[in-house]
């Protein structure tokens, strides 16, 4: 995607120096719209890619999916963490019995608020995005999927250890491994 934005972008810039033209100024401001549209284009297909990958990692997209530590849904989720984001009503016990009242588009915005929470605890973490621990580039993406596998405190105890302090799930995954398999979508 990356290739495709430059590559429109040089051909832009080539059409705009390829001869004089009356007014610079239009063409230049026709040229930061066409990138700032462009960009958030980008922009959202990258966390699209993101969310969609997250949810294969954690139940193969599967928006029925419960796990057998009692996780459910496609980012398979748990229920104290959406009784603390406001969905007191939703259970496991109750997802068993009806499914429907957390579809996936439910789930998907609990997801997107998930992660501006988890943002907000990492803001003073942020310093650490392009940073390397223990051989991986930590980005964005990677602390926002590794929060969401063990939630941010572990994330932060992860870099505040310099990768000596790597929470595990009961499944055996464990920040490090999702730093490392989420690193590289484009989520600045």
């Amino acid at each position: 995607m990356r290739k495709v934005f430059l590559t429109l972008v040089f051909i832009f810039i080539a059409h705009i120096c390829g001869a004089p033209k009356i007014d610079f100024r239009v063409e230049m401001l026709r040229f930061r719209s066409f990138s700032e549209f462009f960009y958030s284009r980008f922009q959202e297909s990258e966390y699209s890619r993101f969310i969609n990958d997250l949810g294969f990692k954690e139940s193969g997209n599967n928006w029925l999916s419960i796990n057998r530590i009692g996780c459910f849904g496609e980012w398979q989720f748990v229920e104290s963490t959406l009784k603390y984001l406001g969905y007191k009503k939703i259970t496991l016990k109750k997802f068993i019995a009806n499914p429907e009242i957390f579809p996936r588009e439910l789930q998907m915005k609990a997801l997107k608020t998930l992660i501006k929470v988890n943002l907000s605890f990492l803001m003073d973490y942020e310093h650490f995005i392009g940073d390397s621990i223990r051989g991986v580039v930590i980005t964005k993406s990677g602390m926002i999927a590794a929060s969401h596998l063990g939630g941010a405190g572990s994330l932060q105890k992860f870099l505040d250890s310099n990768g000596k302090i790597n929470k595990e799930d009961v499944l055996g995954t464990s920040i490090f491994d999702y730093l490392k398999k989420f690193r590289y979508y484009d989520l600045e």
